[in-house]
């Protein structure tokens, strides 16, 4: 395909993307909150997000199952009824069979991911590579903004309400499917019989039914002792491990090469320091006294545009000068950001009363926007440099499992930060905790040198012996 055509057939598959999982992080909260549901229930959702993090143990289906095509119009098609199902399902009752939607939306929402991103592999080089990553990047921030924004902004009005929400939600995901149908198809090397992953002809073993049983059972006692933390986070473990017991030997040789192990350390560890910033982005607004509106237009609305731009400007970059060079001087940036944040905190500027278009003006607000501004714009530098480097180091072969892999120690590790910010700003002060999200950049950094050999600027690398 020419570079325009790819990048079409990218930006409307990673809209499809990225549409559900605004869904599901940034329209739930919301739609469950104002009818009643507990703060605690709420909380407990990020459960329903394990999807994401596991969703490496079935990608060897997408690898060796029918085309990216059909796993992505499957997906989209059961998504659009579980948003209808919504429509009929008490929210202020959340039971077994309303949670049992959710999980299936986040199980579905994870798999089309899995053949969308291995999608993107199979059509880039690693000479379009930044154009296409700026691109993904963008039009999955473009959903979430479409989700989260607009979404919510027809909940409120009268004519459509939450019921004219889900089916309009329905609507975009089957015109997703019609159109995931349509895309390209690209040829792309068949996994053979020792391919990565056992997806096909699985057998389970003992030691992989006991940790499914544990747990389960660890599940089971976390519920009745009203969710503790540790019997909860024990049964995380389990099933963690009883997941990734699923990967074939192959799949886990390649992952665990001594050369691999720089390279999962850095995927796991590049990304943290802004990830443990992003968390408390929003309660630190809160916070200052900034109203609702202001966060929705400064903060989300016009910071997701900058994280775009921002992410278009990275894909140019690396064009240039190279994936490395990106993850470098992008990486540099992305760290500097998290001092704007620091700035804002520790420094007592005077609040203006001045306001305009319902935002606030001032020396405190005029920081506090700068601050945001800033943040977005590197947020999405170092996003697409990151994608990029996850891209090259995979084979067209086995795209989907390695890319699943990788992404997945990417999102277990912001999924774990993330859980401890709020008792890092409890305990430290904001001011001080943002200077350790910057510092928590650093050993991400320092691994640059032990992951150079792992890139391929050039040809892309040789499927693993």
């Amino acid at each position: 395909m020419q570079l325009r055509r790819k990048l079409t057939w990218i930006a409307i598959l990673y809209f499809a993307e990225g549409f559900p999982f605004g869904i599901a992080y940034d329209v739930w909260p919301v739609y469950f909150r104002v009818h009643g549901v507990s703060l605690r229930e709420i909380g407990l959702m990020s459960l329903l997000f394990l999807p994401y993090t596991l969703k490496a143990a079935w990608a060897p289906l997408v690898d060796r199952i029918g085309s990216r095509q059909q796993w992505i119009a499957t997906c989209q098609l059961a998504l659009a009824a579980l948003c209808l199902a919504l429509v009929v399902l008490d929210p202020s009752r959340p039971g077994p069979l309303l949670w049992g939607v959710l999980f299936a939306f986040t199980a579905l929402s994870a798999t089309q991911d899995i053949s969308i991103d291995a999608y993107a592999v199979d059509v880039a080089t690693p000479q379009d590579s930044g154009y296409i990553n700026g691109m993904r990047v963008s039009l999955y921030r473009g959903a979430l903004i479409f989700a989260g924004g607009l979404l919510l902004l027809l909940a409120d009005v009268p004519a459509i309400g939450w019921r004219g929400v889900w089916v309009l939600a329905a609507g975009i995901c089957v015109a997703a499917a019609g159109l995931a149908f349509a895309s390209p198809r690209v040829a792309r090397e068949k996994a053979g019989t020792a391919a990565p992953g056992g997806a096909t002809g699985m057998r389970l073993g003992a030691w992989q039914l006991a940790l499914v049983a544990a747990a389960g059972a660890l599940f089971l006692l976390a519920h009745r002792s009203g969710w503790q933390g540790l019997w909860l986070t024990l049964a995380v473990i389990a099933g963690t491990l009883a997941t990734v017991s699923f990967l074939s030997p192959e799949m886990l040789r390649w992952a665990w090469r001594w050369e691999m192990l720089p390279v999962i350390a850095f995927v796991v560890l590049y990304k943290v320091g802004d990830s443990a910033l992003g968390r408390m982005v929003k309660p630190f607004w809160v916070d200052r006294g900034m109203t609702p509106s202001e966060i929705g237009v400064i903060s989300s609305s016009a910071g997701m545009g900058l994280t775009i731009a921002g992410a278009l400007a990275a894909g140019w970059f690396i064009q240039k000068r190279g994936i490395f060079a990106g993850l470098l001087w992008l990486g540099i940036a992305q760290l500097v950001s998290n001092f704007g944040y620091v700035a804002v905190a520790a420094l007592d500027l005077p609040r203006g009363d001045l306001s305009l278009l319902g935002l606030s003006f001032g020396p405190f607000q005029a920081s506090l926007y700068l601050a945001s501004a800033l943040e977005s714009v590197c947020q999405g530098l170092g996003t697409a440099a990151f994608l990029s480097f996850l891209m090259n180091l995979c084979d067209r072969a086995h795209a989907a499992t390695q890319y699943a892999l990788l992404s997945a120690a990417f999102a277990l590790s912001r999924d774990v930060v993330g859980a401890f910010s709020g008792i890092g700003v409890e305990t430290l002060g904001y001011a001080p905790y943002f200077t350790v999200t910057a510092l928590l950049a650093l050993p991400g950094m320092a691994l640059l040198p032990w992951i150079r050999r792992s890139i391929h600027e050039g040809d892309r690398p040789p499927a693993p012996a």
